[in-house]
């Protein structure tokens, strides 16, 4: 046997008090009295031997030491050695991602059910045994580490709550396990939606929905229509559960500044979406909410999102070229007049230029020195330099190109039929450049990512094209390509859709117009330190800067279905570990002692023991 707080042990030196209260007791003193027949008949009705009244004396003594004994090992905690079989420490982990706000008819999140379950399980345990808490959304918490103070976990389980984040618990797992191996018979517990692992060492708690029901918003961005003013393109992609039941129906409503600008009806089937592309019309700064309406949804963070209308400052593009392609500069034109660039003009000769631009556009030429740190448009290059690599080419015709990367952002809306070009030059790229036109067997247009600099580049002449110029679809790749190359530029920084769970740097107030599952609330968050963890859905807006963040989750948006074989578990079950008989001790020790308590006041009052 051991004690799990001896220190409370010293207190033992306490029974010196009353043992030498007993020694050194007053001792009877001879009073000289006129007469002794009232003590004559007092001892008659007390009469009682010598040896009955020190053994009374006796008790006395040994019922007070044996009380304050009690109490001191009551608080020193009594314990014993488990069982071969026994578990001495639990490290619980509980997922508070978005997906566990997810409800069931009677209204109890995931969440709800992960804490009824674990409580369970933790008053099982042993008082001795040691527990550890961590809650992971798309980051691990360790809330509570190798304590056997079980209060306190209880305490910090009813303070969890679920936040609009992407789930990853890798991470979290990892940290339980390291918990764990620093106890002997340690077991992680993990209380999740989550599909288990098909080979895994913990105990999972399953707690999803037995017949989820969710469509959700897996995908968003906005951006300024290339060649309108005010005009905006919205992508958003819908998806549904692969845990539902049947098809689902569902509406999307889309509103600029509370009027409708887009209404839709969808039918999807399980696991099934839907991409669209809305055009809107609104002015800079206009407050567009999108909602998703579906009848018996049980998750609701995904249903809804909010973003201003950027307010974005025209791209800053360095042109140059040695021959002029007249189309080439038309529809360059046409992006100027419309507020989405300002260009800088120049030949070979200016090269390099004195200020470093958003995007550079090479056009018949390429410099020898590759530009790094900005992304690069190279039209039918003539020459090899940096990742491109050409050969010359006598101009050949060809009456159509096929695409074989039709969603790239490159070709946004810009249609591949009826193309016929003219191909002048031939291009040897890296792996990385992906085709996205092909002429023949030779790709006429390409692009990717070298290095981390992202590379649009073409093989072909567009005023030698029979039919390219008459249509719209090369102004539109341009456009496309310009926005695609300088997507992580500052021009663009308000364009981009940011992640629930991302760090907003920013030290001001940030105002949110935010979806709380139900309904947009106008709500603040004050940064600390310049920083700020984005753990709300909506638009935001600082003193010079606004955006939108998003949950636009698929792996949140796909509820899992309980499995068959794991529907039996949610049920309560008989304890899955045996407390041992030592961890009941301190409360039969109290027991004890009050009832010595009451044994000596019995003495001493009715049966005059002193």
């Amino acid at each position: 046997m051991r004690f799990l707080t001896p220190s409370y042990l010293h207190l033992l030196w306490l029974a010196l008090i009353p043992l030498v209260l007993w020694l050194f007791r007053r001792q009877a003193r001879r009073v000289p009295v006129s007469t002794l027949l009232f003590f004559k008949s007092l001892a008659r009705e007390h009469q009682e031997s010598a040896w009955l009244r020190r053994i009374k004396k006796w008790l006395s003594l040994i019922l007070t030491l044996l009380v304050l004994l009690f109490a001191i090992l009551a608080l020193a905690r009594p314990s014993g050695t488990l069982s071969a079989d026994a578990v001495s420490a639990a490290v619980v982990v509980v997922d508070c991602s978005a997906s566990m706000a997810a409800q069931d008819v009677q209204g109890q999140t995931r969440l709800d059910a992960a804490r009824q379950r674990v409580k369970e399980r933790l008053r099982t345990l042993p008082d001795q045994a040691v527990v550890s808490l961590i809650a992971f959304d798309a980051r691990p918490r360790v809330l509570l580490s190798r304590s056997r103070n079980h209060r306190e976990c209880l305490r910090l389980l009813e303070e969890l709550t679920p936040a609009p984040i992407e789930g990853k618990p890798e991470a979290a797992l990892t940290v339980a396990q390291r918990l764990a191996d620093l106890e002997s018979r340690s077991s992680i517990w993990v209380a999740s939606d989550l599909q288990p692992p098909a080979s895994t060492a913990v105990d999972w708690i399953p707690v999803a929905l037995r017949e989820p029901l969710n469509v959700g918003l897996t995908g968003f961005q906005i951006r300024h229509s290339p060649l309108a003013r005010d005009r905006y393109e919205a992508f958003v992609k819908v998806s549904a559960s692969a845990g539902n039941a049947a098809k689902a129906t569902t509406t999307l409503e889309v509103t600029i500044s509370g009027r409708i600008a887009q209404l839709r009806e969808l039918e999807l089937a399980p696991g099934e979406s839907s991409a669209l592309i809305l055009p809107l019309e609104g002015v800079r700064g206009q407050q567009m909410e999108i909602r998703l309406k579906t009848a018996g949804d049980c998750f609701g963070w995904d249903d809804a999102l909010a973003a201003p209308l950027p307010k974005t400052k025209p791209l800053s593009v360095a042109y140059f070229a040695e021959k002029p392609d007249p189309f080439t500069e038309l529809a360059l034109s046409a992006l100027i007049e419309n507020g989405r660039i300002e260009m800088r003009k120049g030949d070979p000769a200016a090269w390099p230029p004195k200020e470093q631009p958003d995007v550079y556009i090479f056009e018949h030429w390429l410099p020898k020195e590759w530009p790094a740190g900005r992304p690069v448009i190279a039209l039918t290059p003539q020459g090899s330099s940096g990742p491109v690599q050409t050969r010359r080419s006598s101009s050949v015709p060809y009456d159509g190109v096929r695409s074989v990367q039709p969603d790239h952002p490159v070709l946004f809306r810009a249609s591949s039929s009826r193309i016929a070009l003219t191909q002048t030059t031939l291009l040897t790229l890296p792996t990385s450049i992906e085709p996205l036109w092909f002429a023949g067997s030779e790709p006429v247009l390409a692009a990717g990512e070298y290095e981390g600099q992202r590379l649009v580049c073409t093989a072909f002449s567009p005023a030698q094209s029979e039919q390219l110029a008459l249509l719209p679809s090369f102004p539109l790749i341009l456009g496309n390509a310009l926005y695609w190359c300088a997507e992580n530029s500052e021009a663009l920084t308000d364009t981009r859709t940011l992640h629930t769970g991302e760090l907003l740097h920013t030290g001001s107030l940030v105002q949110w117009h935010a979806w709380n599952g139900s309904s947009f609330i106008e709500v603040a968050d004050d940064p600390a330190h310049g920083l700020l963890a984005l753990s709300r859905i909506g638009a935001w807006e600082t003193g010079d800067r606004s955006g939108a963040c998003a949950l636009i989750s698929a792996a949140e948006t796909d509820l899992p279905a309980l499995a068959a074989d794991a529907a039996h578990s949610t049920q309560p079950a008989a304890p899955l570990i045996t407390a041992s008989a030592f961890s009941t001790w301190p409360q039969r020790l109290i027991w004890l002692a009050l009832t010595l308590l009451l044994l000596e006041s019995f003495l001493f009052h009715r049966k005059a023991v002193y």
